[in-house]
Order: structure tokens, then sequence, then C-alpha cells
């Protein structure tokens, strides 16, 4: 692509966008933000009004048919996620997907075969893990500064009081465990640096929603390493996770997507040390990053193979939770 700019259309005017992606896009030295698109028109009018993109859709059908747009940004409900990667790619947009990629390992594959078939990138939206913060932690762990990791635990919990969000709706595939226990999965697998060889999960399934509404995962990893994920839409507000091991701990008290200046406590004998890390937008940075992919032949930060071991971890969880 000889540009220096990638034109990017979204699909939908979701929360998710409005608040963080395209406020990201804005922001990142390597995008526009070219095209937006609703079926809703109120919607599509606030945005446009909001944003001031090049090109406004009242369908995502008429976005993917705009030969200038490059690459869309997919943040439509998990059970829409495969079906509107495919249409993009059919259409040769690079697709950066909201996570969950798909709702299982066989949908993410197919996204990503025709994805390939189509010769677009696909990269799932984990926008933290392109955090400066997320880096340290990682970093400070595999430097052994905490000894060899032993244990680590993940929370993500907020009360969700809207039964009409389709975060609890059972036909756009929603769930606790697809929404935010992704991220308690997705973190814990990235710093332990391997995947878990045996997973225990049970959860609590909402009587009029019909999906998980919290879920409890245990994991255990090679040489005995053990973690915990819990996320939950009926608990009062928790993001947080902490690693152990024989030389040390360190705690990370902040919010996945967080902003400015944040922080991690490092214990290691009878030492405290609280280190300060300076944040700037991830989204910016996720978007950038993919740009550089799109235009410089950049690979994915977040890599396909990271997406579905994710993935098979969240199918054997909620096939434990629903006794599949």
């Amino acid at each position: 692509m000889e540009k220096n700019k990638v034109n990017w259309g979204i699909i939908s005017c979701a929360g998710i966008a409005e608040s963080a992606v395209i406020p990201g896009i804005l922001g990142a030295d390597n995008a526009q933000l070219y095209a937006i698109s609703s079926r809703g028109p109120e919607k599509l009018e606030k945005f446009k009004k909001l944003f001031n993109p090049v090109k406004a859709y009242q369908s995502y059908d008429e976005l993917l048919d705009d030969p200038e747009v490059d690459a869309v940004y997919i943040p439509l409900p998990n059970g829409l996620h495969c079906e509107w990667t495919q249409k993009a790619a059919e259409k040769k947009k690079h697709v950066l997907c909201e996570k969950p990629m798909g709702i299982s390992e066989e949908e993410a594959r197919l996204m990503k075969e025709v994805c390939d078939k189509n010769g677009v990138l696909l990269m799932e939206a984990f926008a933290y893990r392109h955090s400066p913060l997320t880096k340290k932690v990682k970093e400070l762990v595999d430097s052994g500064t905490i000894g060899k990791i032993k244990f680590m635990d993940s929370y993500f919990s907020f009360l969700l009081k809207d039964m009409n969000d389709v975060r609890v709706s059972r036909a756009l595939a929603g769930g606790a465990t697809y929404d935010i226990g992704c991220y308690n999965i997705n973190i814990i697998r990235h710093i332990i640096g391997a995947e878990p060889v045996s997973i225990f999960a049970t959860g609590e399934i909402g009587e009029e929603s019909g999906v998980d509404e919290s879920s409890c995962i245990v994991m255990e990893f090679e040489g005995g390493v053990k973690a915990v994920s819990y996320c939950s839409f009926r608990c009062m507000p928790r993001v947080e996770y902490t690693m152990v091991g024989d030389g040390g701990s360190i705690s990370v008290p902040v919010v996945f997507n967080s902003k400015g200046e944040t922080r991690l406590i490092v214990k290691t004998g009878s030492a405290t040390e609280e280190i300060t890390v300076l944040c700037p937008d991830n989204y910016m940075l996720e978007v950038e990053q993919f740009g550089r992919c799109i235009l410089n032949g950049e690979k994915p930060y977040i890599a396909f193979e990271d997406s579905i071991n994710n993935a098979r971890v969240i199918d054997e969880a909620l096939r434990q939770i629903f006794k599949k």
C-alpha cells in the first residue's frame, strides 16, 4: 500500500467505538477515520457530529462496498463477529475485530481462513496488550524479579443492571466469560507464557438471561503453576491481577485499559516498591500497530495463535459451566 495512512471504517456505532476506538483512530499518526456505519439513523447522526468522518453509511454493506476503506473495526455483539468479519474479508478489507474474536475456536479458525483466502489481515482487539503497563509486568516476570511464578489470579467484575444489554443476550452470544473473563484468561496465558494443561470451571447462569453471569475458572500449567480467573456481572466493580512467585509478588490494581499514570506493586522479601508506568491511549497504540501491519508488513501484535488458544480455554470453560 503506497500511502502513509489507513482509511478506517467502523461497522456500527457501538459504545466502545465511541468512547475508545474512534478516539484512538483520531489520535493515531497512521490512521484516518474515513467512514462510519449504523443501522440506526439517530446514532449515525450523533457520530457524524461527534467525529466528522469523510463518509457515513446507513448500512454496513454500503461501507464495505466503498473501495476507499482499507480496514474495518468490528465492535458488533459477539454473535455477529464471524459473519461480518467474513463479509469484510470478501470485500478485501483488513479486520480489527473486538474481543472475543469468535464465540468458539471453530468460528475463529473460519474467520482466519476467509481472511487468508482474501489476502487481508485479522487481529483480535485486546488493546490492553499494547499498553506499556502490560509490557512492564511481563518484563518483570520474565526477568525473574519475583522468582519462579507459582500462582496468578485475575478479577474483572461490575454490576450490570440493564437486562436489555447485549452483554446478557443469549441470541447475541452474551455472557460474562466472553465479555470480561476473556481478559482474565488472556492476561494469565500471556504472563505465564504457556497454555493450561487442565481447566476446571463453574459459573452462575442467569435465570432470565440464560447466559453465564459469572464464572470461576481454575487453570493448571506445566510445572504445577496454578491460576484463577473470576469474572462477574453480579459483583461490585473489581479489576486487578496478581502474580505470586517463590521470590515475591506483583500486583496490578488498575483496570486493563488504564490511561495516564498507572501503577504496579512489587514485593520481594521485606521490600515493597510501587512502580509508576505512564500509559498513552492503548486504543491508539492498537490502531497504530495494526496500521503498521497493513502499511509496512509488521506482524500483528496479537497473533492468531494467541486468539485461538484463548478461544480454546473459553470453549472448555463454557462447556463445563453449561455441562454441554
